[in-house]
């Protein structure tokens, strides 16, 4: 069966029975005297600089002080109840919230209950009265000594009770604290006495906690030497590649190079090539001029050769009248006899002459016949040599517009050559930046492994339990990748 601790204290204090009236009394001499009482109390609080450090203001004093008269007028008025016994357990709470010693409480009834008891012993005009006075002050005294025995009691008793918790504190948390020190997390403290107890929870909570997270420290450490492993793994990867990347890009730098160089050069002989062509293009249509004119000559010729073919057939239609009439002549000198002798003479030397005219017409136009088929050949064979100087004036002229088209195109290959080749000295430079942080990523990689094998050998001195090892899922620290 519980004890009700409110009756045992009534008891053993001989309260249990003790009459209305008797309170009632004592109540009305305390409300004559009691604030009085309280403001000597609280003007001995002020003045004293370990006690007024526990108000922050004069307002908070007094509602201290109107908060106490309450407490001790509601007992004598409605008795020793269960709610005197709550208040005055709750007063004991805060004091020993805001650590104020019972010293001082118990000080302070020594204090107002010497005025109390002036009040009861000695009121009104009986405090007159010798006797009575140094009854009060009697029974005063006997009061505080009996409070201040209580006091030092007290003391004692809490100092040593206080030196024990102490104690059996520090020994289980010095031995706990010793574990963890040694690498052991899964030490934990019990048995802490009840206003410990708080401290007991947290540091247990706190130890669990810090073996939970590195439980899963030391469960992730070897996903994160593999991440390592695979971080300085591609980073040699990418550094040789780099590399690699580097070389070909130098190579094809200077392939590029060299093509631009000859396509300038290309592009040097096509402008030569282009001017050339334009004299010789000059040169083929004064030629064509020339062929004309001379188309033109023999032309002239021909029409020279027909008049003189013209003028031969007079010549030789005169040498025939000539020879006819030589030949008239010759007949009528015949009968003329010989008086016509000298005149037959005559006419057979015309004669003669005409036939030799005749002849010679006749040689005169056939060398004008075989010169007018040498100049005809002459003339088709001009305008032939005209027409193929015409046919190469066009092909020239179509291949001077094919090499202006060559030479173009040379010149723009030449100009994107150029950019190609600034394009591929950037990204060359580029290339030799990134393999510079590959190496680096490859240092930082080869370093983050090495760190992690410290810590793993770190970690590998604490003892974190089963419980601390499955605590939680591990930390995934590898580099994610596409499935």
């Amino acid at each position: 069966m519980a004890i009700d601790p409110l009756k045992e204290r009534l008891d053993y204090y001989g309260l249990a029975d003790v009459r209305q009236g008797v309170l009632t009394g004592v109540g009305r001499a305390l409300k004559r005297r009691l604030d009085e009482a309280l403001d000597g109390f609280y003007r001995v609080i002020a003045s004293r600089r370990e006690l007024s450090a526990h108000f922050d203001s004069p307002q908070q004093m007094d509602r201290a002080k109107a908060m106490q008269a309450e407490h001790w007028l509601a007992v004598f008025r409605d008795g020793v109840d269960q709610r005197f016994y709550d208040r005055a357990t709750r007063i004991g709470n805060v004091h020993a919230r805001i650590g104020l010693e019972p010293k001082w409480y118990v000080g302070a009834y020594g204090l107002v209950l010497d005025e109390l008891i002036t009040a009861i012993i000695a009121p009104g005009w009986r405090g007159m009265l010798p006797w009575r006075r140094a009854q009060a002050r009697q029974v005063a005294t006997l009061v505080k000594i009996a409070l201040l025995d209580i006091d030092l009691a007290l003391s004692g008793y809490f100092h040593n009770s206080e030196e024990r918790v102490r104690l059996l504190v520090s020994d289980k948390l010095g031995t706990a604290l010793a574990q963890v020190s040694g690498g052991d997390l899964t030490a934990r403290i019990d048995g802490f006495p009840t206003e410990y107890e708080q401290v007991q929870h947290n540091f247990n909570a706190a130890l669990g906690t810090l073996s939970e997270t590195l439980g899963r420290v030391m469960a992730g450490m070897g996903s994160m030497s593999a991440g390592a492993t695979e971080i300085r793994s591609a980073a040699d990867d990418l550094s040789r590649r780099t590399e690699e990347q580097a070389a070909n890009l130098e190579e094809t730098a200077s392939a590029i190079a060299s093509i631009n160089a000859s396509v300038q050069e290309s592009a040097s002989t096509s402008a030569g090539a282009r001017s050339t062509i334009n004299a010789t293009t000059t040169r083929a249509t004064e030629g064509t001029q020339i062929v004309s004119e001379a188309v033109g000559a023999m032309q002239q010729i021909e029409s020279s050769s027909q008049e003189i073919t013209s003028i031969i057939a007079v010549i030789e239609s005169i040498s025939f009248q000539t020879n006819l009439l030589a030949l008239n002549a010759g007949v009528e000198a015949a009968r003329a006899g010989e008086a016509g002798k000298g005149f037959a003479v005559v006419a057979n030397e015309v004669r003669a002459l005409a036939q030799r005219c005749a002849e010679a017409a006749d040689e005169v136009k056939a060398l004008i016949s075989a010169s007018s088929v040498q100049v005809n050949r002459g003339v088709d064979l001009v305008g032939r040599s005209g027409d193929a100087f015409a046919a190469i004036t066009r092909d020239i002229a179509a291949l001077s517009g094919a090499i202006q088209t060559l030479a173009d195109s040379a010149a723009m290959q030449a100009e994107n050559l150029s950019q190609i080749n600034t394009v591929v000295g950037e990204l060359d430079r580029s290339t030799q930046q990134n393999a510079a942080m590959a190496e680096e990523c490859t240092a930082a990689a080869t370093s983050l492994t090495r760190e992690a094998g410290l810590l793993d050998s770190a970690l590998a001195q604490f003892d974190v339990g089963a419980r601390g090892l499955h605590a939680g899922a591990p930390i995934d620290l590898r580099l994610g990748r596409a499935a």
